[in-house]
């Protein structure tokens, strides 16, 4: 076959792809009405909830079969066609889970679609559910009035996103949200009534706007494969963790945002084995407000089973996405690989496929990304990041802790004499003056 052709022919099946993933929506399909927990607050917060789902729009087994029969005209032995019929394979695992909303059988293809909380890392054999405790024990954040509404929310977001976007997208208000922010192919959507700080509006116009909106816009700019527009196989990982390493690249997380995150993983943990919705309530209400730990609770149980034992887990994906998207930003920078960085901004992908796509822009099949998030601005200070980090890993934290604990252990015992008379105590060199600041 012929270039020509076989571009023409990927495009076809990428466009065929894109169309019959078409009425399959996640979130919509599953997210609760808000009368769900007025009802739940109304009866004292004490009896489970008891959400109802609207149809799905089509039918699942019609589904099924077209996403197969388009599966089956895919038949290159390339690895670009291979990843398409992985993509025909895991909308029809969505459609399968969507269709098993309410049942057992909803929480086990949702492990195979999002993974579950207790996944090991393909890359390293970190714990995820010892790094989502770790960030659910940071300190707590201090205090920021939430005065932003969301109606100005939209503004500001606006503001922050067109530059970038070259002013396609679009910042709207809904009531029927479970998140307070989500993103679609060229819109976020915020949640009516929700309030929000400086911060977190920074924080969302870099996650939803300049990273889930800006990836889709350049996948669905892609000449060839406009699947990248909704995303190659197992993109959920990278992209949700993407998001995160957006808001720290550019300086606005906070540890409340760690926390929030880690308990997320922890509480579809704890569905996962046994809790049902009351008890992972009751965890959440010592951490967080009624209102919220009832909206942290409706992420984990929503399309599967509030007593308890099948909990949605696309939450848990957050720590492995973030650590794994952040150590391949670290990689390519250390290798002075800049390339597979903007390969992996040109649309919806895992960091395991970016190396791929870098080698199709080369041969023309795909495109670079049209349009930079905000943290690419800077190089330099892209890489400064990356050598801090690598700096950082030479050193053991735990040593670190005990040599100064070593030292307040040292001074306790110390006779109070020699501290006021200004006795080295550690016998430490005492610098020249003077000296401090030298550059």
């Amino acid at each position: 076959m012929s270039g020509t052709g076989r571009t023409d022919q990927l495009r076809r099946l990428s466009d065929a792809i894109l169309a019959a993933q078409r009425p399959i929506r996640i979130l919509k399909a599953i997210n609760w009405d808000a009368a769900v927990h007025e009802r739940f607050f109304r009866h004292g917060a004490k009896e489970l909830p008891r959400p109802e789902y609207l149809p799905l729009g089509f039918d699942p087994a019609d589904k099924v079969k077209e996403l197969r029969d388009l599966k089956r005209q895919i038949r290159g032995k390339n690895p670009v066609e291979a990843l398409l019929r992985e993509k025909c394979d895991e909308f029809v695992l969505v459609t399968r889970m969507l269709a098993a909303r309410g049942t057992r059988r909803f929480y086990e293809v949702s492990r195979l679609v999002f993974g579950d909380p207790r996944d090991r890392f393909p890359d390293n054999p970190a714990d995820n559910l010892a790094i989502a405790r770790l960030w659910a024990a940071r300190p707590r954040a201090r205090d920021e009035d939430a005065t932003i509404a969301a109606e100005e929310a939209v503004r500001q977001i606006h503001e922050l996103c067109a530059p970038y976007l070259g002013g396609k997208v679009r910042v709207i208000v809904r009531s029927r949200l479970t998140a307070n922010a989500a993103a679609g192919a060229t819109r976020v959507t915020l949640k009516k009534g929700a309030m929000f700080t400086r911060r977190q509006v920074c924080a969302l116009a870099h996650h939803e706007g300049l990273w889930h909106v800006l990836t889709s816009m350049n996948g669905f700019a892609q000449p060839v494969l406009t699947v990248l527009g909704v995303g190659f196989p197992r993109h959920a990982e990278s992209q949700e963790g993407a998001g995160i390493v957006s808001e720290f690249l550019t300086g606005h997380i906070t540890d409340e945002r760690y926390i929030e995150l880690g308990e997320r993983t922890i509480a579809v943990d704890m569905a996962a084995r046994g809790a049902d919705y009351l008890e992972v309530y009751r965890y959440l209400l010592s951490r967080f407000q009624p209102r919220k730990a009832a909206q942290m609770c409706e992420r984990v149980f929503r399309g599967g089973v509030v007593e308890g034992g099948a909990p949605f887990t696309k939450d848990a994906a957050y720590q492995r996405g973030y650590c794994r998207t952040f150590n391949f930003l670290r990689a390519a920078l250390e290798g002075r690989d800049l390339d597979v960085v903007r390969a992996f901004l040109a649309g919806k992908m895992s960091v395991d496929e970016a190396e791929l796509v870098r080698d199709l822009v080369e041969e023309g099949i795909c495109a670079g990304p049209v349009h930079l998030p905000a943290w690419f601005d800077d190089i330099d200070r892209l890489n400064a990041v990356i050598t801090h980090s690598v700096t950082m890993n030479r050193f053991s934290l735990p040593s670190i802790s005990r040599y100064y604990a070593r030292r307040r252990q040292r001074r306790k015992v110390a006779a109070p004499e020699a501290l006021l008379h200004g006795d080295d105590l550690e016998g430490d060199a005492v610098p020249p003056a003077g000296e401090e600041g030298d550059e």
